[in-house]
């Protein structure tokens, strides 16, 4: 398996396939904006507004750009292609650049099927993984109070890109280091950035576009070819061969 499809499978899975040197580096917020603090509105208001968006509908595509940094290893890489999102628990993504790729996400389970040669990578996210840190968040997005303590970061606001800053740790595990900053569209209230962080300071940062809401997706968009060539199953705690 290419380093590529290597890390791109860590990018979907938050598992520390690689063996990574414990180091602990996170990615320093900028400094506040220095944006009055009368012109960001109230936390819970933002909160609400979010929730009022993606709660009335069942299902959502947008473009997406992701880059995908392992800091252990100063390993970067980009990917750019299309999402469907459909509550509570599914998720595809079309990848078109840097090769076709498809991944699904269903629970913790996920698939990552290479269409040029028919392989595929299946696995599941550890137990000890919280989902909700990683891309399952996507589909449950109208209950982040619920499953997230939310704060306004350092940048609580960019008034160029319009977007407030807000993020998200883990309410079952407040002293986790796993965490997601979120940048929110200040007149749609839509997410237009997520930046996931795991333990190592490693993390995945996506760029929202074109972001559309559908009244339904049909199941076939989360379906793979019904067989591959060379499947690879991964279990948690192992590494890839």
């Amino acid at each position: 398996m290419s380093p590529r499809k290597s890390l791109f499978v860590f990018a979907f899975t938050g598992v520390i396939f690689f063996r990574l040197a414990s180091l602990l580096c996170f990615l320093q917020l900028a400094s506040p904006y220095g944006y009055a603090e009368s012109k960001v509105p109230d936390l819970d208001k933002i909160v609400r507004k979010v929730q009022e968006v993606y709660g009335r509908h069942c299902c959502f595509s947008a473009a997406f750009d992701q880059l995908t940094v392992n800091t252990a290893m100063d390993l970067k890489d980009r990917f750019q292609g299309t999402m469907y999102v459909r509550k509570p628990g599914a998720i595809a993504l079309e990848v078109e650049s840097p090769e076709k790729q498809k991944v699904v996400m269903r629970g913790r389970s996920y698939t990552v099927y290479f269409p040029q040669d028919g392989s595929a990578v299946r696995g599941e996210i550890p137990p000890e993984i919280n989902v909700e840190h990683f891309f399952g968040f996507f589909a449950n997005i109208g209950r982040i109070d619920k499953n997230f303590s939310v704060q306004f970061a350092a940048k609580a606001m960019d008034k160029d890109e319009m977007l407030f800053f807000l993020e998200l740790s883990d309410k079952s595990n407040p002293a986790g280091t796993f965490r997601i900053l979120l940048g929110v569209d200040s007149e749609r209230y839509t997410i237009r950035r997520a930046i996931i962080y795991d333990a190592l300071g490693n993390y995945n940062r996506f760029d929202l576009t074109d972001i559309s809401f559908l009244s339904s997706i049909p199941d076939s968009r989360f379906q793979l070819a019904p067989a591959s060539t060379d499947t690879i199953s991964i279990t948690p705690g192992e590494s890839e061969p």
